[in-house]
């Protein structure tokens, strides 16, 4: 999926997917000149002989002009006594010194480099290491605060200006905050307004981001080695702690956004009893006289985007059919204690009055059953899980962990005790260390025009059943086709809820 970019207005996209993009980009260098923040390699060194390599080229980053010290890290058995160091054409090395398993070279880049990633190249007692883009070259980027807030679970407008000679890439532009790859910190939601030298980029913090002074570094197209790039200062902002709200089960939370990238920032804490699990699920709805159309991220402990496990978009519906909007819906199921969070915003970015939102959010107890080493690849010879509990008793959900152990391996699984007279609706929901599909139906064939499909998105992925009548269901889980993650664990969780109301 593209990064958001208009010219006026702009709407958020699947956070997902720009989380994807972001890990598969160059890398997080350190800053021009300094000892670069946490600055880590964003392609693994190439393997050279002896199983010598370079494990950290700091900073990552250099402007053009400028002198500055880089320090080269090396791993395995390398004699770096009288090590050569090379960062290509147009960059001069002034000088090299060993300091332990390190070499620190000093290095001059021209007025002239050609601006992009480039490869650092050490030889050192007749091998030869290579960190893969293991330095960028970039021109100066002036960045300032436009709107919101950098902070944890928050968002701010970050508004840049290039005033080099080399222009934007109004479509592929895109800007990536200076931090260590594992680091939480902000990720990049929309692109605004821009043009050849100015633009605008919405960034929203990660629960738990890393909280001091930032830099970013762009590339008119991250894909391109020799893409241009460009540097902001080091602390072009501040990134704020923030303490969330905690939410309480059962209870409605009053949500209002009027203020310009306001956002809510919400905390639980899951403490299953013992050999029990939870599952939970939250919801924004939209009141009648709100204009509101809330995005809900669901985030685990380590309150990072790169762990990301769901996001619930409201849908529109279609009022005139009878046909209501759904809420932004997340759900998951939890087999230990641990803490969660949530990131509530409007997804068109909108603010004001009618900008406003109810958030519920329950965690109901949970049975864990365990997947059976018997053959259960069809409806007929599925593992039975037995009578599915209303949703009044005190144990009303059920865990199923599982694990997929070869790519065509087919896990179906059934519940019984429900009416064959009266519709009765299921959350299914699933966590999963694979790429897989589920897939719920109240046929073995799986192929009724009531069947419903779960695609992992993230660490997470949930569906409803609705209106469905009969007396079992089923589920089968399978990896996605052509999946990079075809084989892992996994974890489903399964509750009764109230049946869809569609209104007159």
């Amino acid at each position: 999926m593209k990064l958001v970019r208009s010219t006026s207005s702009f709407a958020v996209p699947a956070v997902l997917a720009l989380v994807a993009a972001a890990c598969s980009a160059a890398g997080t260098p350190g800053t021009e000149g300094k000892a670069g923040a946490d600055g880590a390699p964003g392609t693994p060194a190439e393997a050279p002989p002896r199983d010598a390599a370079i494990n950290l080229v700091e900073p990552r980053v250099g402007l053009v002009a400028r002198r500055l010290e880089v320090t080269i890290a090396t791993d395995g058995n390398v004699d770096l006594a009288k090590a050569k160091v090379d960062f290509g054409d147009g960059i001069k090395v002034l000088g090299v010194q060993q300091q332990g398993a390190a070499l620190v070279a000093r290095i001059e880049i021209g007025a002239n480099a050609k601006l992009g990633k480039r490869d650092v190249v050490v030889e050192a007692g007749g091998q030869t290491l290579t960190a893969k883009h293991g330095f960028v070259v970039a021109v100066h980027l002036d960045a300032k605060i436009g709107a919101g807030k950098a902070e944890q679970g928050g968002l701010v407008r970050l508004d840049i200006s290039n005033r080099d000679t080399i222009q934007f890439d109004t479509k592929n532009f895109t800007l990536f905050p200076l931090v260590g790859q594992k680091d939480a910190s902000l990720i990049g939601l929309a692109y605004q307004s821009f043009t050849a030298t100015d633009g605008s980029v919405v960034f929203l913090g990660d629960p738990r981001a890393k909280t001091g002074a930032l830099g970013f570094l762009g590339f008119n197209d991250p894909n391109d080695e020799q893409s241009p790039s460009f540097l902001t200062a080091q602390d072009a902002i501040t990134v704020s702690a923030r303490t969330p709200t905690a939410l309480t089960a059962n209870t409605s939370t009053n949500a209002a956004f009027e203020k310009e990238l306001e956002t809510g920032f919400y905390s639980i804490d899951l403490a299953p009893a013992a050999k029990e699990g939870l599952l939970v699920d939250a919801w924004a709805q939209v009141p009648d006289d709100s204009t509101m159309a809330p995005l809900l991220l669901a985030y685990p402990e380590s309150g990072s985007a790169a762990d990301l496990l769901a996001q619930g978009s409201y849908e529109q519906g279609i009022p005139f059919l009878g046909i209501p909007g759904s809420e932004a819906r997340v759900a998951y199921p939890v087999t230990e204690a641990s803490k969660g969070y949530f990131v509530l915003l409007d997804g068109e970015l909108a603010h004001g009055p009618t900008t406003k939102t109810v958030l519920d959010y329950t965690a109901v107890r949970a049975q864990i059953v365990a997947e059976k080493p018997a053959d259960h690849a069809t409806g007929a010879t599925a593992q039975n899980i037995g009578s599915l509990p209303l949703a009044t008793n005190a144990i009303p959900a059920r865990l199923i962990t599982g694990e997929l152990k070869t790519a065509e391996e087919v896990d179906v699984y059934s519940f019984d005790g429900f009416s064959a007279s009266n519709a009765t609706d299921i959350l299914v929901s699933v966590v999963s260390d694979s790429d897989v599909l589920v897939h719920v139906d109240f046929v073995p064939t799986f192929d009724s025009d009531q069947l419903v499909e779960i695609s992992r998105g993230g660490k997470a992925g949930m569906g409803v059943t609705a209106d469905v009548v009969g007396q079992k269901r089923f589920i089968k889980v399978v990896s996605v086709p052509d999946s990079g993650k075809p084989t892992g664990k996994y974890t489903l969780g399964i509750k009764r809820i109230a049946p869809v109301v569609v209104q007159p």
